[in-house]
């Protein structure tokens, strides 16, 4: 996606001499709207799905509209910590989901 390279935030000290923390960096600029979805479709499924399963054409309008907020996020991303912010969440999420676990089995 060309459009992304543009607002590539992530510049490198010494581009000659990459580490492995710089190419993860340059990976995730690369790859910022499929690491923003997947981000999404976790807090979305951490947070606010419930039991049952919904039918196929709901899952695909879920998703699309996720693709779509991804798309703002994506664009967002490049003057604010969107993709940090997304981690933070679904790090809180799954904290909530253990504790909550072991005390709705007693």
């Amino acid at each position: 996606m060309e459009w992304f390279e543009l607002a590539s935030t992530y510049q490198p000290p010494n581009p000659d001499l990459l580490s492995a923390y710089d190419r993860f960096r340059m990976w995730a600029d690369d790859y910022r709207f499929w690491v923003i979805f997947v981000y999404l479709v976790l807090v979305y499924y951490l947070g606010f799905a419930t039991r049952f399963r919904m039918p196929i054409l709901k899952t695909l309008l879920l998703y699309v509209l996720l693709a779509v907020g991804a798309i703002v996020f994506t664009f967002l991303d490049t003057t604010l910590p969107v993709k940090g912010a997304l981690l933070a969440a679904v790090i809180i999420l799954v904290i909530i989901r253990l504790r909550i676990k072991p005390n709705a089995q007693k």
